[in-house]
């Protein structure tokens, strides 16, 4: 049995900041998609999603909707290897759907990985890139790449529009991510366009927190850079007043950055499209138990999460 598996991403400084070419910050966390495939002999391509409660003969014309990037992605491969001997292929994720941790593109990479694999093929990272990246054409329309690339190669990166950089720095120990799903989903195209007519609507105003947002990712990024991640608690929390001024946070959200905060948290924010989604929170290690009983005790339930440097990678099942 083949079996690999990819990184959720959170979305740390800049969102919606990107659309106009300002930059962002992006990390790898520990929460995976998993694809393990076996041999079929019949020769049919299966494919199950345990999260979805769904599965599909990858070689019919039409598959469900929610599958249709695992066919895409078995098409790019048969078109450029060939034959590929039957298989039947387990998809599973920690990652919640719909919630901004990239879980489309981390299915997809897992997927796109493992499949390669088990051809027995000489491929590099950035093919498997490539290929999800066309896979999540067809769930996001234009995807700007990020998630994928995240997915793929791991670490913390700096994105801004046409440029990727890498951040090669170690994340300590005793700094932890809290990640709260809000459980209000919520349509992110309609809100990047709500965002977008209120810059045209008030553009003297709103050009003018752009620049700070773009100043204040810069500023992040060379704190990281110098290893004082402790300090990017309070450039969290600007962050989020950012994007609390262009219309983005909803009571449900800011009830979870409050008690985040109250709970020792040294900053929060939303992080993606925002009216929904999720909250992260910077945590030392002392923090967590408070933080994790106070947010259950207002009815969410928080994930801890670490960056982790690597990206896809290789497992073996039991």
């Amino acid at each position: 049995m083949i079996c690999s598996a990819a990184p959720a991403k959170v979305i740390l400084f800049g969102e919606h900041f990107v659309v106009k070419g300002k930059p962002a910050i992006v990390t790898a966390v520990n929460l995976y998609a998993k694809t393990c495939i076996m041999e079929l002999e019949s020769g049919k391509h299966l494919l199950i999603s345990k999260q979805l409660r769904q599965e599909t003969d990858l070689d019919k014309e039409h598959v469900p909707e929610q599958l249709a990037q695992f066919k895409r992605i078995y098409e790019i491969i048969y078109e450029k290897y060939g034959v590929i001997r039957g298989f039947k292929a387990i998809i599973d994720s920690d990652i919640p759907v719909s919630s901004g941790m990239g879980s489309s593109a981390a299915t997809a990479v897992s997927f796109t990985h493992s499949l390669l694999r088990f051809l027995g093929v000489e491929f590099k990272l950035e093919d498997v890139n490539n290929i999800a990246y066309e896979a999540e054409k067809l769930v996001h329309g234009k995807p700007s790449g990020i998630d994928n690339t995240v997915s793929t190669f791991g670490g913390i990166i700096y994105y801004k529009r046409g440029y990727m950089e890498k951040l090669n720095v170690k994340w300590p120990q005793n700094l932890s991510l809290v990640v709260v799903d809000s459980g209000i989903k919520r349509n992110t195209g309609k809100v990047v366009m709500d965002v977008l007519e209120r810059y045209e609507r008030h553009e003297e105003i709103m050009k003018h927190i752009y620049v700070a947002a773009e100043q204040l990712v810069n500023k992040a990024k060379n704190l990281i850079l110098s290893s004082r991640f402790y300090d990017l608690g309070e450039l969290i929390s600007i962050n989020q007043s950012l994007l609390e001024s262009i219309g983005v946070s909803i009571f449900e959200t800011d009830r979870i950055i409050y008690a985040m905060i109250e709970s020792g948290g040294l900053g929060a924010k939303i992080s993606g499209a925002g009216r929904g989604g999720i909250v992260y929170g910077l945590f030392m290690e002392n923090s967590l138990n408070n933080a994790i009983h106070r947010l259950k005790n207002i009815g969410y339930k928080p994930i801890i999460v670490k960056p982790v440097e690597k990206g896809v990678i290789e497992f073996h099942s039991s």
